[in-house]
């Protein structure tokens, strides 16, 4: 209160004071059948075939409060949406065996599929799966697979309206008149009129964010090679390497990437330099206009290695169960369009991107018995750079461990009572540069802390 405490009477208070209101929902129908069998014999076995078909109808929408729509409400500005989708699908599945019982082949097995799509918004589309599984003796297994893949956007990213909010955003042209004059920056800055004395004011830009109605489907290949090894009882190695190329992919680029691409690329030659994307004000230099909206982003490509052991034994009368998961990411990048440099995203955290480390791993044990069962695991999030920040506090990000344990015991055959602590060492988030809250990136660590449950379950 400006005018001091108390001097609002009650009178200003019910005309200034209002129950905001606002109403939405999602609505999905479908209609599937399906069918499957063997359809005939072959030498190495039968042949399994399945096929069938479905119809899908998707709807959302949001009323909000017509203030809110007005922009008079508290918050920003929120717009009404409302949308909907229809499909219509068949599929056709098979799985051949072609060779049994040879030398170095115990089983050799194809399986394929196909599936046309046919969507009222966006057209046709043919998709398929083929792969092969090849095992040598009982302990090695070799696998592959090629598949296509074709996603439409979905309601909330067609259809999610448009909103404003102060978004934390780095402002690469905040004091470009101290960097060197031979850098992008320097010039692209001094070229756009940024005033030589331009500071960015907080750490904040106000952003359209939401739905976009233009959006077109995104379609993908992906590969993936891997072996299964067996080498004694209990224990079962896996690594599997996958290559997804994905085009015309559905991406939110968070503000920060989009004007540092802009303002490092040769002549502002960037798409992210146009109007669509931000303007600046003439007299001050701020950026008065950014757009987070969903769009399609000429590619992205991602590489990497899926490595699993599980070990399963029995010692002291009891059941024991090791299982560790690790994942190598060891390329993810994004083209906004045809010809642009692409945007490394592995090994980096922050910035509105998510979190990306080259490494992630989680491992348990779990020891079970006729009515109780215990797990211990442990969560890895790999070391990362900020995307923006190159050095200061923040600009790496070492890696995090969360300790975690669970103890279950079943009280009759349908009821089982479980009790678990969740970071168990109180891993607080660590600080990163350019946060997106909590001065760390809130999609990437947990930030609720230490904390106990109870969970109670039955099952008839």
């Amino acid at each position: 209160d400006l005018f001091g405490y108390g001097d609002v009477t009650q009178d200003v208070l019910d005309y200034i004071v209002f129950t905001q209101t606002g109403l939405g929902g999602n609505e999905q129908k479908a209609i599937s059948a399906s069918m499957s069998g063997e359809a005939f014999q072959l030498p190495a076995g039968p042949v399994g075939v399945a096929f069938g078909a479905d119809w899908r109808e998707d709807k959302g929408w949001r009323n909000p409060d017509s203030l809110a729509v007005a922009g008079l409400a508290l918050g920003n500005q929120e717009d009404p949406i409302s949308g909907s989708t229809k499909a219509t699908e068949v599929f056709a599945e098979i799985d051949v065996p072609l060779l049994k019982d040879k030398p170095f082949i115990e089983a050799l097995d194809f399986d394929g599929a196909i599936r046309y799509s046919d969507y009222d918004l966006f057209g046709s589309d043919t998709n398929y799966k083929a792969g092969l599984n090849w095992r040598i003796n009982p302990a090695l297994k070799f696998r592959g697979t090629y598949t296509t893949a074709f996603r439409i956007p979905n309601i909330p990213e067609l259809f999610g309206g448009v909103s404003e909010g102060n978004l934390t955003t780095v402002d690469p042209c905040s004091n470009w008149s101290s960097l060197s004059p031979s850098s992008k920056i320097y010039q692209n800055c001094q070229a756009a009129g940024v005033p030589t004395n331009y500071v960015q004011l907080g750490n904040t830009v106000l952003t359209d964010a939401g739905g976009n109605p233009d959006l077109q489907p995104e379609s993908a290949e992906s590969f993936t090679l891997g072996t299964v090894f067996q080498p004694i009882e209990g224990l079962s190695l896996t690594l599997d390497y996958f290559d997804i190329q994905i085009d015309n992919a559905i991406r939110t680029t968070p503000g920060s990437t989009k004007l540092l691409l802009c303002y490092e690329s040769v002549n502002l030659s960037h798409e992210f330099c146009g109007p669509q994307h931000h303007t600046r004000n003439p007299l001050n230099g701020d950026v008065n206009y950014l757009s987070t909206q969903n769009a399609n982003t000429g590619s992205e490509t991602m590489k990497g290695l899926d490595i699993g052991v599980v070990y399963s034994f029995e010692k002291f009368g009891l059941d024991h169960a090791l299982d560790l998961k690790a994942t190598y990411l060891s390329e993810y990048e994004t083209v906004a369009f045809d010809g642009d440099t692409p945007t490394v995203i592995d090994g980096h955290i922050g910035g509105g991107n998510g979190g990306y480390p080259n490494w992630r791993a989680v491992g348990s044990w779990t020891t079970t018995a006729r009515k109780w069962s215990g797990t211990y695991s442990v969560q890895m999030i790999g070391e990362g750079d900020d995307f923006y920040a190159t050095s200061g506090p923040g600009s790496s990000i070492p890696a995090q461990f969360y300790h975690n344990a669970q103890l279950s015991y079943d009280l009759s055959d349908a009821l089982r009572l479980s009790v678990g602590i969740d970071n168990i060492f109180q891993n607080d988030p660590p600080f990163v540069a350019s946060w997106t809250d909590g001065n760390t990136d809130t999609m990437t660590y947990d930030l609720l802390g230490r904390r106990g449950y109870l969970r109670v379950t039955y099952r008839r």
